[in-house]
């Protein structure tokens, strides 16, 4: 068995080529960033399957990388870890939306407008504040949460354009830099706007399933946002999330995920976003009474076993995951 891996702008496929040579597995790195990438992939087509981790700083490439998966996962039918639907669903939050909803998971509820004129409409009638968010953007970047109408109207001007959609600026990304937030014009959203109601939290669970391993953990807030806050409260996790994380992955036939709830001040949880790939940083993503591990489903219960599990960004338990899959497959 040969595994092939993808290569992408930012080097993370560098975790995949580290957990092969841990694993003794055969492999070879194929660059499908470069305008032949095509004949790259068609001079390896004997591999069994093809790990990946898409590029998530600009949609335009994002879309680009996408279509590229497509070609290799319906046009070659080769096998994808993780697999191509539930990429599709990767930095996209309004494809994201769409599958919460027609699956019906509690999630936050979530406005998408092509019209200027109707995201006006709702802007004069909503209630404040809401969140805008940009489709694309990890932890906080992109998003914003609008207080009054005026600054709403502001941004839907530079969304659609003041007098046409010809001449649009964008509602950019802000990064600090210097201490000071700069936009980034670059990653300004155009011609569509996310909007979705304001929900008051207490701080956000990231549940992680990957395989038959699962962990979760607390991002805590800071001043108003917990994605991306960089701040982890390592208790243990309810065991309704980690069966609202298995039920997800179970629907949509999810191998990787990533499951980011908020919980409300009111005790109640929704789903905020679904990520196939993620930020790990740190060789486990939960400790159970200060002790390294994951959760294993045996038997219709979730059984803790200790250990760190997620070397290499988590990708060393994708890469065993996906040979048991193309091993049963066989």
């Amino acid at each position: 068995m040969k595994l092939g891996i993808l290569t992408d702008l930012y080097q993370q496929h560098k975790f995949y080529e580290k957990s092969c040579q841990k694993l003794d597995i055969d492999f070879v790195t194929i660059d499908i960033c470069t305008a032949s990438w095509l004949e790259n992939l068609q001079n390896n087509l004997d591999c069994t399957g093809f790990l990946v981790r898409p590029m998530y700083d600009y949609e335009i490439q994002r879309d680009v990388y996408m279509e590229r998966l497509y070609t290799i996962a319906k046009h070659y039918n080769k096998p994808l870890y993780p697999s191509y639907e539930e990429l599709m669903l990767y930095e996209n939050k309004r494809n994201m939306a769409n599958w919460l909803i027609v699956n019906k998971f509690p999630h936050v509820k979530t406005h998408v407008f092509l019209n200027k004129r109707e995201a006006n409409d709702f802007f004069l009638n909503c209630r404040y504040p809401v969140v805008i968010k940009s489709n694309l953007g990890a932890g906080s970047l992109g998003v914003e949460i609008v207080k009054t109408r005026h600054r709403a109207n502001k941004i839907v001007k530079r969304i659609f354009g003041r007098f046409s959609s010809l001449f649009v600026l964008g509602h950019p990304q802000k990064r600090k830099k210097w201490g000071v937030d700069l936009p980034v014009h670059g990653t300004a959203e155009k011609h569509v706007l996310l909007v979705q109601e304001f929900i008051k939290i207490k701080w956000e669970w990231r549940i992680i399933q990957i395989g038959n391993s699962f962990f979760g953990h607390q991002k805590l807030l800071n001043k108003q946002f917990a994605s991306g806050s960089g701040l982890v409260g390592w208790v243990t996790p309810p065991g309704e999330l980690l069966n609202l994380a298995k039920a997800v992955c179970d629907t949509g036939n999810f191998n990787s995920m990533a499951v980011d709830i908020f919980e409300t001040a009111d005790n109640r949880f929704y789903i905020n976003e679904l990520q196939s790939v993620f930020g790990s940083y740190l060789d486990y993503q939960m400790r159970v009474n200060d002790i390294p591990g994951r959760y294993l489903f045996k038997n219709g219960v979730f059984v803790f076993e200790t250990g760190e599990f997620n070397q290499f960004a988590s990708c060393l338990l994708r890469v065993e995951h996906f040979l048991k899959l193309l091993t049963e497959k066989k």
